[in-house]
C-alpha cells in the first residue's frame, strides 16, 4: 500500500502539471514528465528503508532528493532535455511535497498501527 500510495504521489503530481500546462496526454509525454521518477524511486527507495513504514519523513524526503536528481537526469539523457531548467526546481520540490503529504496520510490514518495511536 505504501509503495502504490508514493506512485499515486508522483503520478498525481505530474498530470497536475500536464494539465496546467494544457498537455494532451500522449505515451511520448508520460514516458518523458512522469514515469522516471517512479521509476527511479522504485530502483532506489527499497534498497535504503524508504519503504518501511516506520520511515521518518525527513528520511525519506532525503531518499526523494537523491531518486530525483537520478530520475531528472536520466530524463535529460533519455529524452535530450535541458537538464537545469524550471521543471528541475518544481519536479523536486512539488514531487517531494506530495510525497510527504501522502505519507502523513499514511502514517496517520492508514498505517497498521494507525489505529492505535491516540488522535491528537
Amino acid at each position: 500500500m505504501l509503495l502504490t500510495g508514493d506512485i499515486a504521489a508522483f503520478l498525481l503530481f505530474g498530470f497536475i502539471g500536464l494539465a496546467s500546462h494544457e498537455e494532451s496526454v500522449t505515451a511520448s509525454i508520460v514516458a518523458r514528465s512522469l514515469l522516471p521518477f517512479p521509476i527511479a524511486w522504485m530502483m532506489i527507495a527499497p534498497n535504503v528503508g524508504a519503504l518501511d513504514p516506520r520511515a521518518r519523513i525527513p528520511g525519506v524526503l532525503g531518499v526523494w532528493v537523491v531518486a530525483g536528481v537520478i530520475a531528472l537526469v536520466a530524463r535529460s539523457v533519455l529524452f535530450d532535455r535541458e537538464l537545469f531548467n524550471a521543471f528541475f526546481v518544481i519536479s523536486l520540490f512539488g514531487n517531494g511535497l506530495f510525497l510527504a503529504i501522502w505519507r502523513v496520510i499514511y502514517g496517520r490514518w492508514l498505517a497498521p498501527s494507525a489505529g492505535a495511536r491516540p488522535s491528537r
